[in-house]
């Protein structure tokens, strides 16, 4: 009886197979999970990277737009390892958001803790529009 397994032709499809080379899609063209949320003084953006060094992490504000960048290399090879399969090796993350006219970027801050980096950027105050009363006589 000649038993397979049907995931094995989907992986073949997809460019893997079980101990094969590269993965054909996917490979360095991922971007980061984000929450984006604007308060009444402030913007903040939460990006999901886990297992990134706080020192491979750009983040910046250029014409109204924020962009997290983030580069890892995973470990050196060991010449006394005998991998069957390696998918761990340099990878990035890029993500850009556009930021409301009212941002203060010269006040931002960024914070990076248990793999999620969170960007808080201050907002102008901007005054409710309640008109001009007029009295009645």
């Amino acid at each position: 009886m000649n038993t397979t397994n049907p995931f094995d032709d989907i992986e073949q499809f997809l460019g893997r197979t079980p101990f094969a080379g590269e993965r054909a899609w996917g490979r360095d063209l991922r971007t980061a999970d984000i929450d984006v949320t604007e308060y009444d003084d402030e913007f903040v953006v939460m990006a999901d990277l886990p297992g990134f060094d706080r020192d491979g992490i750009d983040v910046r504000v250029d014409d109204d737009r924020l962009t997290i960048a983030a580069e890892r290399d995973a470990e050196h090879e060991d010449a006394d390892r005998r991998y069957l399969r390696r998918e761990r090796r340099h990878e990035s993350v890029t993500r850009t958001v556009d930021l409301p006219a009212t941002i203060r970027p010269d006040e931002a801050t960024a914070t990076y803790r248990h793999g999620v980096l969170t960007v808080t950027i201050p907002l102008d105050a901007v005054e409710a529009d309640e008109g001009h009363r007029i009295d009645v006589n």
